[in-house]
């Protein structure tokens, strides 16, 4: 199990990569999510809007 983790030598440059990585995935997952989330309020927004304009 260690070689597994030390990866013939080089566990100490590979890993901190992979926790990298997953650090910027969870970031770039939470940035979309807020993205998402005002871009649908935006939505909401201008339909209410486009109805008060149609009556």
């Amino acid at each position: 199990m260690t070689e597994f983790f030390d990866m013939g030598g080089h566990g100490l440059y590979i890993w901190p990569c992979y926790g990298l990585t997953a650090l910027l995935l969870v970031a770039l997952l939470g940035t979309s999510m807020k993205s998402l989330s005002k871009s649908k309020k935006d939505l909401s927004i201008m339909e209410q809007l486009t109805k008060k304009e149609d009556k």
